[in-house]
C-alpha cells in the first residue's frame, strides 16, 4: 500500500493532466510512482525533467542506459523501476541471456564492493 495518496485523472490539477497525458503517450499508462508525485506538482516536473535529460540520446546508447538503469535499481531493490525498466529493455531486444548475464555482473560486483569495505583495502597508487 502506498504511503501517500495516488492522484487520479479526475482529480488532478490541469498542469498535472498535462504530466499525465505526456506519461501516457509515452509509457501507455501513468506508473504508479508519478501518480504519487502529483500530490507536489513542481517535484514531479522536476523529476521528468530530470528523468528526459538523463535518457535523452547523447554519447551513451539507450540500452546502455536502460541496463544502468536496471543495475541501479537491482541494487536499490526498486521492485518498480526492476519491472518497468527489464520491460522496456525487452522491447528493445534484449536476450533473458543477456538480462542474466548482467545480472551475474552485478552479483559479482556487489560482493567484491562488500569484500573490498569490510577488509578496508583501498587502491594502491
Amino acid at each position: 500500500m502506498p504511503t501517500v495518496k495516488l492522484v487520479q485523472d479526475q482529480e488532478a490539477s490541469p498542469e498535472v493532466q498535462g504530466m499525465f497525458k505526456h506519461l501516457e503517450q509515452d509509457k501507455g499508462m501513468v506508473p504508479p510512482t508519478f501518480r504519487a508525485l502529483a500530490i507536489f506538482p513542481d517535484y514531479m516536473k522536476a523529476t521528468l525533467e530530470q528523468m528526459r535529460v538523463a535518457m535523452a540520446p547523447g554519447k551513451l546508447d539507450a540500452k546502455t542506459k536502460f541496463l544502468i538503469a536496471l543495475t541501479t535499481s537491482v541494487n536499490n531493490g526498486s521492485d518498480m523501476c526492476v519491472a518497468a525498466h527489464t520491460k522496456q529493455l525487452k522491447s528493445m531486444g534484449v536476450t533473458d541471456e543477456e538480462l542474466l548475464e548482467m545480472i551475474a555482473v552485478i552479483a559479482a560486483s556487489s560482493g567484491m564492493n562488500r569484500v573490498n569495505t569490510g577488509l578496508r583495502v583501498f587502491p594502491q597508487e
